[in-house]
């Protein structure tokens, strides 16, 4: 990065960061001030009036109000948008597109984005990158290697609206200078083809020094670097002739846009062939040496896949969480490197926490942002500026701290993540943790695992698909006996049904290379982006794909 270009990033970064902190610092009056102005905005929508925003005068009178929506109350009011109705749920014009993800039905959720919204996403990404240059202030001296999707899917079919991923429409429409910072161009993006969309995009890449990956789902970042090196012996001729493999299904216009970005490069070809032949695989720590931090998530289940880009990069590159954030609303801004929690986006957001033991009972209560306690499990929901109130998104949060008075809030486990086969209500966070830790312990690296509740045979079943060499039985018993230790230890109901006979014992199955690969394709088959793949590490069955090498369980 020039020194102009630096030192103009640090100048508006920080305005922002300094505004963004001034309303944590008055966090309740933030807060109570978004939530007026918002209701006030759209009290004459159809959204507003039946819901007599126009009487609502706090946030306890907010929440007597408006009962807690979902998907299926909402779904209405969008369809009536598509169909061309103006003042549905927002003030104004139709939204300029909507941004997709799947839904519970086969139907897909087209979730509104407003100008509020987009505004809001480009202060979240500024105050992100200003709390990352205090700490690394070189992570933008190189090229930019974004993960996004593509910013169009398609339009509605009477209003032509476009709905995509936001964030591949913020790369799309990016400052001409910052663009020109991106290793290669959006239109690599637009090549439906998987693997051709990532074989252009590292082709374009592997010869640039990138010292930032901005991403998401770090699974996505290892299938990015697994085909560059699936894929070495095209990368070096092409890198070598200065041209662009025919073996890809690139549509011929966008192949021309690419190819006009390659020169013939012989002795860097030479150079990271020589490289791959040392290390016995083509890696980012040898095409990307200046590589200095990716930002991806590292809580939830995504989270065990953030390790493993260290064995690609380097033990001490830099991972710093992206933050939480849902196709619904980007809902926290990391502001360091440790862990997963970030501050609240509560100058776009409205938000509202139950605590988890309190969900579903009349006399719940409905809590601020500031009225939260460090360590206890609430339900969150959110009042966006793409017109959802008082949303549930499913979703258990706690908090972790406090950063100038404002709650640092990390992602825990989604609400209905939860097996109770007898009443032991296990989590998917209990998983997890008793997995990692019975993991780290023996000395087994999970590719992937998954735990499922069987109810027929009233056991849980751990099935786990190491990385690398497979271990040999008796490394595998001695997980099982370990993964169902801290479970008891974690669940005492659990280990109370155990005893009682109530649940069988723990299985395990080991799972033969490539399930998770099988997996992500399988879902990607059926419509879904490989950067929204989100594990499950809990459910009542398995996914398709995958064969066992054997089982095992605790008595055998």
């Amino acid at each position: 990065m020039s020194g102009i270009l630096y030192t103009l990033m640090q100048t508006v970064t920080r305005a922002r960061w300094h505004s963004f902190m001034g309303r944590c610092r008055n966090l309740e009056q933030t807060q109570r001030r978004l939530l007026d102005e918002r209701l006030r905005r759209n009290a004459t929508t159809v959204f507003g009036q039946t819901h007599d925003f126009a009487r609502i005068q706090s946030p306890a009178e907010y929440a007597r109000t408006v009962p807690v929506s979902s998907w299926e109350t909402v779904d209405p009011y969008v369809d009536r948008i598509i169909a061309g109705e103006t003042n549905v749920l927002t003030a104004g014009p139709l939204p300029r597109m909507f941004n997709k993800t799947s839904g519970t039905t086969g139907k897909p959720k087209l979730i509104p984005v407003t100008p509020e919204s987009t505004r809001g996403n480009a202060l979240n990404q500024k105050v992100w990158a200003f709390a990352a240059l205090e700490r690394h202030p070189r992570f933008l001296s190189g090229k930019v290697f974004p993960v996004v999707n593509k910013a169009v899917d398609g339009h509605t079919a009477s209003t032509n609206i476009p709905y995509g991923a936001v964030s591949g429409l913020m790369v799309r429409d990016a400052h001409p200078l910052a663009r020109s910072k991106y290793a290669y161009p959006y239109d690599a993006i637009e090549i439906d083809d998987f693997s051709a969309r990532r074989y252009a995009m590292m082709r374009c890449a592997v010869p640039e020094s990138v010292s930032f990956i901005p991403g998401s789902n770090p699974n996505a970042l290892l299938k990015l670097f697994e085909s560059a090196d699936a894929c070495k012996a095209d990368l070096f001729r092409d890198i070598h002739d200065g041209t662009l493999s025919e073996n890809y299904d690139i549509p011929a216009a966008i192949r021309a846009v690419l190819s006009r970005r390659f020169k013939p490069n012989p002795n860097r070809a030479r150079e990271l062939e020589r490289r791959a032949g040392q290390a016995g695989r083509l890696q980012p720590r040898d095409y990307w040496p200046e590589l200095k931090l990716i930002g991806c998530w590292k809580g939830g289940t995504v989270g065990q896949f953030a390790p493993h880009l260290h064995e690609w990069c380097s033990p001490e590159l830099t991972l710093r969480d992206t933050g939480y954030m849902a196709s619904e609303a980007h809902i926290t801004i990391p502001i360091s490197d440790e862990g997963n929690s970030g501050l609240l986006t509560i100058h776009t957001n409205f938000f509202e926490f139950i605590p988890e033991e309190e969900s579903g009972r009349p006399d719940a209560r409905v809590l601020m942002a500031h009225e939260l306690e460090i360590g206890v499990p609430y339900q969150i929901l959110l009042t966006t500026a793409g017109g959802l109130y008082r949303y549930s998104i499913n979703d258990v949060v706690e908090v972790t701290g406090f950063y100038a008075g404002a709650p640092l809030v990390s992602f825990l486990r989604k609400g209905r993540d939860v097996m109770n086969l007898q009443g032991e209500k296990v989590s998917a966070n209990q998983i997890l943790t008793a997995v990692q830790a019975a993991c780290g312990e023996i000395g087994v690296t999970p590719m992937h695992f998954m735990v499922v509740g069987e109810a027929a045979t009233s056991r849980y079943h751990l099935y786990i698909e190491p990385a690398g060499e497979a271990p040999d039985e008796a490394v595998m018993r001695h997980l099982l006996a370990s993964f169902n230790e801290r479970l008891c230890h974690i669940n005492h109901v659990f280990k109370r049904y155990l005893d009682l006979d109530m649940l069988k014992p723990t299985a395990l199955s080991l799972m033969h290379p490539g399930w998770l690969n099988e997996i992500v394709d399988h879902q990607v088959a059926s419509g879904m982006r490989d950067t929204q793949f989100k594990p499950s590490v809990l459910g009542p069955e398995l996914p398709p794909g995958g064969r066992v090498v054997y089982c095992l369980d605790i008595q055998s």
